[in-house]
C-alpha cells in the first residue's frame, strides 16, 4: 500500500460491491511485466519440485524450460482481456499492448531456470530434496488466516523442523539484502500463524523466521528468532496497518472520489501498474501530484 495507496484502493476498495465493475478492477491491477510474469513463473515451479517430492512424484528435469515458457505465455495470453477492457474504457490502444517478441521469452526463460538451479542448491531446498530435513511441510499463502477480527494470508511457504525448533520461510524472487525494521516485525505475522495451528509449537521463542531471496545475482537467506515482545509487536503493527487501510478507505466518501488517494512514491511503480491508462501519474506522476494537491486545497477552503 506504501508504494501507491491508489493502486491499493483501486484492488481492494471496492470489494464489497460484488460484480463485473470490482471484478475489473481487481483484474486490471493485477496486471504484470513479462519480468514479473517470469519471477512468477519462477516461484511457481519451484513450488512443483517441492510438491512432486513431497508426494513421491517423478520430477522431469528434461521439461523445466518447457515448465517455465508454458508458465509465462499462459499468463501473457490470460493478460489479453485485461487490455481489451482497459482498451473498452479509454477508446484507444493501451500502453499495456506491447508485443513480447520470442526472443525476449527465450532471455525470460533461461533467466527463471539459472535462478531454479540455483534455488535447488540453497538451505533448506537442498537438505529437504536429499532427506537431511525429514520433517517439512508447505502451505499455500493464499489460506487466509484468522486475525483478530481480519482475514489475513500471513502463512509461511515452508515449514520445517530442526530439533525443537520450527523454521517457517516464505521466499520471494526478488529481495532486498537488508529488511527494515517494519519488514522484519511484518515477517514475525507467520509466527501469529503458526502458534495457532494444530500440531505447532505455541510458544513464540520455538521458532525462527526465514526468507529466501534473490538479490545481486544469487539467492540469499536472511532469518530472526522470534520472541514474544517482537511477536507481539508484529500483531499491533498490523492492527495499525489495517486501520491505515480502513481510514483510507472511509476516505473515498460515498462518491468514491479517487482525488482524495495519495498516488505512487515514483515513477517506477507507474511502469508496473495495470491502472496507469487510466490513472493521472499513469502519464506524468508529478504533474499529477501537483493537480492532485490543488484539488484538496480548493476543497479545504470550502470547508
Amino acid at each position: 500500500m506504501n508504494q501507491c495507496p491508489r493502486a491499493w484502493i483501486l484492488k481492494y476498495g471496492f470489494a464489497k460491491n460484488r460484480g463485473t465493475f470490482n471484478r475489473h478492477l481487481s483484474n486490471i491491477a493485477d496486471w504484470s511485466t513479462p519480468w514479473r510474469l517470469m519471477q512468477r513463473a519462477l516461484r511457481g515451479v519451484i513450488i512443483e519440485r517441492l510438491e512432486c517430492h513431497s508426494k513421491g512424484r517423478a520430477w522431469i528435469e528434461i521439461d523445466l524450460a518447457s515448465k517455465i515458457r508454458n508458465r509465462i505465455i499462459g499468463a501473457i495470453s490470460r493478460q489479453k482481456s485485461i487490455i481489451e477492457v482497459v482498451e473498452a474504457r479509454i477508446g484507444t490502444l493501451s500502453s499495456l499492448r506491447n508485443r513480447v517478441r520470442d526472443s525476449e521469452i527465450d532471455r525470460l526463460v533461461e533467466i527463471a531456470c539459472l535462478r531454479f538451479h540455483a534455488a535447488m542448491k540453497t538451505e533448506p531446498i537442498s537438505e529437504i530434496l536429499n532427506g537431511k530435513i525429514p520433517v517439512w511441510y508447505l502451505f499455500s499463502r493464499l489460506d487466509k488466516t484468522k486475525f483478530g477480527e481480519y482475514q489475513l494470508h500471513i502463512a509461511p511457504d515452508i515449514v520445517w523442523f530442526r530439533g525443537k525448533t520450527c523454521h517457517l520461510m516464505r521466499f520471494t524472487v526478488q529481495g532486498v539484502p537488508n529488511p527494515g525494521q517494519d519488514r522484519i516485525i511484518e515477517n514475525m505475522a507467520m509466527v501469529n500463524w503458526a502458534v495457532n495451528r494444530q500440531g505447532l509449537p505455541y510458544k513464540a521463542d520455538r521458532y525462527v523466521v526465514c526468507n529466501l531471496y534473490w538479490s545481486r545475482g544469487r539467492w540469499n537467506k536472511w532469518s530472526k528468532r522470534a520472541d514474544s515482545q517482537i511477536v507481539d509487536d508484529s500483531y499491533k503493527m498490523i492492527r495499525k496497518d489495517m486501520k491505515a487501510m480502513i481510514d483510507l478507505h472511509n476516505k473515498l466518501g460515498e462518491s468514491c472520489d479517487l482525488s482524495q488517494i495519495p498516488l505512487a512514491s515514483s515513477k517506477r511503480v507507474c511502469r508496473n501498474c495495470g491502472h496507469r491508462d487510466t490513472c493521472p501519474g499513469g502519464e506524468d506522476l508529478k504533474r499529477a501530484r501537483l493537480e492532485q494537491s490543488a484539488l484538496e486545497m480548493a476543497k479545504a477552503s470550502k470547508l
